[in-house]
């Protein structure tokens, strides 16, 4: 290909529906569909050890992901909506989904190296998603309930059988409160708490040449600790002019210290040998935070 030449070019149309059904003064439902294309590709280690993440853009090889999703679902408001509870289904399928080779040497110094470790297969996702809000009063806030599945079918990947995909989270739930003290303080919080990402453990090991080389089974069938945290915060907005609106924020990051798991690693046990032992490494503990914010 000559210098300053387009070597590739996709077109990709995303054609979007949606319809909505009023069934009375407080409650509806309706149903979508919807096809969106990406051309910036995730390539994820699967194992537990330290993450070795990174995009990279189509080419020859890796051609834009494509999803298509179908979707349906119900709303409805309670007590002059004041309230309002929404459920909604959804199943997506995709295709030119990208992964890794079983024993792929993850190597990032050129992109050829990257596409000689890449195998071409098709996904899934399909759920459930729940959330419940309250809009007015002193206390306002929102939870929001997650149940999901997301795989991926590649030939040369577990036996050609579907697996977990690295971002698969079966449970995800998040709680979003905020009270009005007075005029000037509020306060907020928020919970976290999501199933562990979807990762593959050794089942096994042996020595060779004085080193233990891990064993691994089937791709991505276990999953990191879960996670979950809280953060609280205090809002203090001071009197405001026509043209002048500031106020401060004073918070905590993960105010009960949850060590959350960044990543997990496996090495042979010294005081035991012949045993193997997990090493979990954390980032943040307690995080405090102080945010001035304006606006003219």
């Amino acid at each position: 290909m000559k210098k300053g030449k387009f070597g590739k070019t996709y077109f990709n149309l995303e054609p979007r529906i949606t319809a909505n059904y009023r069934i009375n003064e407080v409650s509806s439902i309706k149903a979508g569909y919807s096809r969106n294309t990406q051309n910036l590709h995730l390539l994820s280690n699967s194992s537990s050890g330290n993450p070795t993440d990174q995009w990279i853009g189509s080419s020859y090889s890796v051609k834009p992901e494509i999803a298509d999703q179908i979707s349906a679902g119900y709303s409805r408001n309670f007590n002059n909506n004041n309230y309002e509870l929404n459920a909604e289904i959804y199943y997506k399928s995709m295709q030119n989904q990208i992964d890794f080779k079983n024993g792929a040497q993850i190597t990032f110094d050129t992109a050829a190296d990257v596409e000689s470790e890449l195998l071409y297969g098709k996904g899934r996702a399909y759920g459930l998603e729940l959330i419940a809000k309250k809009k007015s009063g002193r206390l306002t806030g929102w939870i929001s309930y997650t149940l999901s599945k997301t795989e991926r079918k590649i030939n040369g990947i577990n036996d050609n059988d579907w697996y977990n995909a690295r971002m698969d989270k079966t449970h995800d739930l998040s709680i979003v409160a905020t009270y009005e003290l007075n005029k000037k303080w509020s306060l907020s919080g928020l919970f976290l708490y999501s199933t562990g990402n979807a990762v593959t453990f050794p089942t096994g090991k042996y020595e060779l040449n004085g080193q233990t080389i891990f064993q691994y089974s089937s791709r991505n069938a276990d999953s990191m600790p879960a996670y979950h945290r809280m953060d609280l915060s205090a809002t203090y907005e001071p009197e405001s002019t026509k043209r002048f609106k500031g106020s401060w924020s004073f918070g905590i990051y993960n105010i009960y210290g949850r060590e959350n798991a960044y990543t997990i690693t496996f090495e042979d046990n010294p005081n035991n040998p012949g045993t193997t032992r997990a090493m979990q490494t954390s980032l943040f503990r307690w995080v405090p935070n102080i945010t001035y914010n304006f606006k003219f």
